[in-house]
């Protein structure tokens, strides 16, 4: 698996998620930027994080479309390691939803059908 698209799947997964609602918060925007630094760090991402950051604000994507990038990112992980990092996606995808103090209709539509394309 590509670490870098990896790292920018996170991104732009957080930044959709977070502003599904239609509003993009500061506390949901701080915890993208520290997940992404927490991959940098620990799982060795070798590229800049305010240009990942930066590069996935740029770009608008559906539901649908980042369920075809994620499919496409983790096709090589053997199927155990492909779940658990679903797994820890899908926990990365409710703090974000949640941090803000309140989880509005469309974020928690967009992540059930997140689940079901991918879970």
């Amino acid at each position: 698996m590509d670490k870098i698209k990896f790292a920018e799947l996170v991104a732009k997964t957080g930044i959709h998620f977070g502003g599904a609602d239609g509003f993009y918060d500061d506390k949901e925007k701080a915890f993208v930027n520290l997940f992404i630094g927490f991959l940098k760090v620990n799982a060795n991402v070798d590229a800049d994080t305010q240009e990942i950051i930066r590069k996935a604000s740029g770009q608008r994507c559906s539901v649908t479309e980042l369920v075809n990038e994620t499919r496409a990112i983790m096709a090589d992980l053997p199927e155990e390691e492909r779940k658990k990092t679903l797994e820890s996606f899908a926990n990365f995808i409710d703090t974000v939803i949640s941090v803000d103090g309140q989880k509005s209709t469309e974020e928690v539509r967009d992540f059930a059908i997140w689940k079901t394309m991918l879970l």
